[in-house]
Formats: C-alpha cells, structure tokens, sequence
C-alpha cells in the first residue's frame, strides 16, 4: 500500500484492544520486549536491510492511518507518499551499507504537517524514527513572520527619514519631484515615474528614472504618442482624478480579447515597455492631489505587496509635503518681491513730490521772518507746524527707500575717515527744539576723539534713529549720549529712562516692520531699528541693548576703527 499526498484517510486510527496485531503483540523484536517500543511517543519502525517492515509501533499506525498487520512486510519507502519515496530510499540503503546515522526533516504539505526522521543500524536491523514537530514549525514560522515584519518595518522607516531628508533639502517643485525618483529606484522599483495634472487638463511628466536608461527614452515615447487622460478608467489619470491608489500586482499577456480600449493599452505598455507590475499612489497635500507617483516592474524578480503599497503611500505624503513647502516658500518670495517692489515705486513717486513741498514750505518761512509786515503767530506756527509734519514724512519715505535698497542688495557705503564725536557734537543742535517739546535733558559725554573709517551719512542715520528713538520713548526723562573709542574699535551709546523692553520681547527689536509699543501713542513703521542694523553690519559692526520693563533703554552701537581686510 502506499501514502499518497491525496489520501482521504482518517488521520488517526486507534487499534481495538484485543485485537492481535504485530505492533500490539509481545513477540521480541531482536531481543528486546515491544512493550518498550509500544510506549514510545514517537513512530517507531524496525526493518531488514533491504527495507521490509518487521514491526511498527502504535504511533506509527496512527500517523499512516493503518493497521500494524497493513504496514508490517511492506517495503518502508513503499509506504511513504511519492515525493518523499527516493529520498528515503537513497538514506535508507547508505546506512544500511555504511552504518552512519542519518538524519532529515519532511514536510507533508497536504496535511500542514512536519516530521524528523532518524535512520539507525544495529544488530543487522535499520531503526526508522519519525517525530512530529509541527507544532515547533508552525511557531518558528510566526516567529520568523514577526522578525521578517520589525525587519521590514525598519528598512521602511530608515528609507523613508532619508527620503525626508533629501526632500527636504529642496524647495524647487521639479527638483522635489526628481529627487523623488531617484530615491524610489531601485529600493522601491525598476522604474518611477512622476505625473503632475496641468491646469489646461493635460499631464505633464515631470521626472522618470529606470534601471536601464534605454528605457527612460522608451517609456517618454511611449507617453508622447499615448497622452495619459484624466478622464481614464485606470492608470495615472484615474489615479489624478480620484486620489485614489491603483494596485496591479501582475500585469498578465494573456488579457482575453474583447476588453476595453484601456486594456489594449495596458497591453500595450507591457509589451513595450516590459511592465509586469505597477503601484501608483497620489501625492495629496491638504486634499488637492498635486500629482501621481508610479512604481513600476520590468525585471520580473521584485513581487509587490500590500506592505510596498503602504510604504509608496507614505513616500508620496513626505514628497507632498515638500512639495506643499515649496509652493508656499515660492508664493511668500513673490509676495515679498512684489512688496519690495511696490515700496521701492512708491518711495521713490513719494519723495519727489514731498521733495518740492519742504522746499516751498521752507521758503515759506523765511519769507515770513524776513517780512517788515510781521505775520499773525498763529500763521508762523501753521507754518512750523506743517514743516514738522513734512520733516516726519520725509524721515518716513527715507526708510522705506532705505528698505528697498537693503533687501535689493543695494545698500552702498562711501568710507571716509571722520570723528564720531564731532559728529555727535555737530548733530544735537539740530535736536534742541525736538528734545524740549519732550521734557528731555540731553546729557553728553564723549571723548575728545574717537576716528575711524566709516560712511559719515549712514553713521549720522545711525544716530539719528537711536536719539529719535530715546526722544519719543523716553518723554520727560533726560537722555544720556556717549561717545568714546580705544585702539581698535569706536563706541556709541544713547541711554533713556522710559518705558523700557522686556527681556523676552528684545530679540524682536531689529526685525522688520517690528513694532513693540503700542501703534495708538507712538507712530512709525517699525523699520528704524531694523535699518541702524543693516548700517552696523555693513560696516563689521554690532549692536545690543541692555533693558528692563521701567528702567529705560540703553542702545549700543560698536564700529571697528578701520574696516578688515577683504
């Protein structure tokens, strides 16, 4: 009799007790009482060199389904399913011949079941021993599952922080979108292709990489004589239209005739271009799909799975993202460019006409001092009082001019050798009027000198933002100016006793259009502070201030005497 893989025999068949069969008997098989052998958990099956059965035990007849009298006299490789039969016969017949203990696993695949089968010889008899260890397989295969999966799962999540990374390391959308294939082949695919949908409703393929290059000029062939449609049942514009990821584990030749125009194609495309699988996934940011990612096979030795569908779909959410980012990077320069611009234009139409006025104002004035006929005093202090206002906005269009010309890269310094002190002494006259509508005392202590090479106009703006600062945020404090220099740089400092900046809000000073007092009581653009650090950095300099909420401010300004060597 034999055990074919197809039987349909009950596994386990227990002897009736009574009954009198070999195994069950107590005939001494070579000297040794079957009680012993019975009693084994494991097959047991005693033969002659040629390989005829002289006795099996209980286990055995349970593993094969049959009575001891039904396998006693067979041939014991007879016994076994065909696949196994030669492979138990060659091991059979060399230590019958030889005398060397073997030993080998099997697995009965119809049944889901693994045994251990050890060959002896001893007293001119060959031991056959067969244990199942099923159970321990079955455990080492969920063990080996898991250990697969934390693998996998840890290639994953390396592969896709690198990809993070070299996504993130641009902002360009179409140097975004190739970097993403680079990345996907050949970890992830033979080929990757990127699709973005064109706001004329057509598909413009933005990046393609495959193993063999003579493919990439193959498949851009292929795309330009089969323009992908968003309108599509399947592939990339369906993919573009729904958001939805298309899995085709097996693309098969033998498609049955009689399918859609979209099978043709698919058809097609295999034969062309050797696709055997495909995962195409959207890259989706903010639930607009921005475009399709398409991982596909031609080698024929990479098998794609649910788990590679995961990891394509995490893939393409990380380029999504930095796609996203570099679309808003790119829509905030253009804001900046075009605000840049409109301060540069309107600076520039403001000045001249504000230009034209002060002199007419001043001219005004003078007129009005020299007349015989003197003038009513409330005439004189319109007039003042108009060339004031007119002064503030020229201070004010000045700084946007000066904005322009920073962030354009135009800021120019005309060094010359001058005295920051004289200058200081030179300057706060011009203040006297302004520091006494305040309530302001101006102290000044300044060394005799303190020379450098320094541009005299952006120095004088300097200090001009600093005392304006102190006069309008000091009020009825006195301020305090000091000048003073050593062998290697030159120093000035302006001190008020007002309001004062917390320390958490100071870094926050020399950005632009900063303002940290309130817009109600005090005016400007914010920019002052912003430009005096443009100034000072221009020159190599530095800047800092020491502040606290009700003690005052005290603004630093530190310049080295000669510029370094470039």
């Amino acid at each position: 009799m034999g055990w074919d893989e197809g039987s349909t025999k009950p596994e386990l068949v227990t002897s009736t007790p009574g009954v009198s069969n070999v195994a069950a008997s107590n005939v001494d098989v070579e000297g040794l009482d079957t009680v012993l052998w019975d009693q084994l958990p494991e097959s047991v099956a005693i033969c002659t060199a040629q390989g005829v059965c002289h006795y099996v035990n209980p286990a055995m007849e349970r593993v094969f389904g049959s009575l001891g009298t039904e396998l006693v006299g067979g041939v014991l490789w007879e016994l076994y399913p065909d696949v196994l039969r030669q492979e138990l016969q060659e091991r059979f017949q060399r230590v019958a011949a030889t005398g060397e203990p073997e030993e080998f696993e099997w697995h009965f695949m119809a049944r889901e079941r693994w045994f251990v089968l050890r060959l002896f010889r001893g007293h001119g008899r060959v031991y056959v021993f067969a244990s199942e260890n099923t159970a321990e397989k079955k455990q080492e295969a969920i063990l080996r599952g898991l250990y697969d999966e934390t693998r996998r799962a840890q290639r994953h999540a390396a592969f896709l922080a690198q990809a993070s990374e070299v996504l993130a390391s641009s902002l360009e959308h179409d140097e975004i979108l190739q970097r993403l294939t680079f990345l996907a082949v050949p970890p992830l695919a033979d080929g990757c292709i990127v699709d973005v949908p064109m706001p004329d409703g057509r598909v413009r393929r933005v990046a393609i990489t495959h193993v063999r290059t003579e493919l990439v000029e193959r498949a851009r062939a292929y795309h330009e004589r089969y323009p992908i449609r968003l309108d599509a049942l399947h592939g990339v514009g369906k993919v573009l239209r729904t958001g939805t990821t298309e899995f085709v584990p097996e693309l098969r030749q033998d498609v049955a005739g009689g399918q859609a125009r979209m099978e043709e194609v698919r058809r097609q495309a295999m034969m062309e271009l050797g696709v055997t699988a495909y995962i195409i996934v959207p890259l989706m940011s903010r639930g607009r799909v921005l475009g399709a990612l398409s991982l596909v096979n031609t080698e024929g030795g990479r098998r794609y799975t649910h788990a590679d569908v995961r990891l394509a779909e995490d893939l393409a959410r990380r380029a999504a993202t930095s796609l996203d980012n570099g679309r808003l990077y790119t829509e905030a320069q253009e804001a900046v460019r075009a605000r840049d611009s409109f301060l540069s234009v309107a600076s520039h139409e403001l000045n001249t006409p504000l230009t034209s006025l002060t002199l007419n104002v001043q001219a005004l004035r003078r007129q009005l001092e020299a007349s015989a006929d003197k003038a009513p005093e409330s005439v004189s202090n319109k007039v003042v009082a108009v060339q004031r206002q007119l002064s503030r906005l020229s201070s004010l269009v000045r700084e946007l001019l000066d904005v322009s010309r920073i962030t354009a890269g135009k800021l120019r310094l005309e060094r010359e050798d001058m005295d920051l002190a004289a200058l200081t002494r030179e300057l706060l006259p011009r203040y006297a009027e302004e520091l006494s509508r305040a309530g302001c005392a101006l102290r000044l202590e300044a060394a005799e000198t303190a020379t450098g090479h320094w541009d005299k106009l952006r120095v004088e703006q300097v200090f001009q933002n600093l005392l304006s600062n102190a006069i309008k945020y000091g009020r009825g404090h006195p301020i305090d100016v000091r000048v003073g220099a050593d062998s290697e740089r030159a120093w000035l400092s302006v001190a008020d006793g007002g309001m004062g900046i917390a320390q958490e809000a100071q870094p926050r000073l020399f950005q632009r259009f900063e303002r940290l007092a309130s817009e109600r009581h005090y005016g400007g653009l914010g920019l002052g502070l912003w430009i005096v650090r443009q100034i000072v950095d221009a020159m190599d300099g530095r800047i800092h201030v020491r502040s606290a909420p009700g003690q005052g401010s005290t603004f630093t300004v530190e310049l080295p005497r000669l510029p370094p060597a470039r």
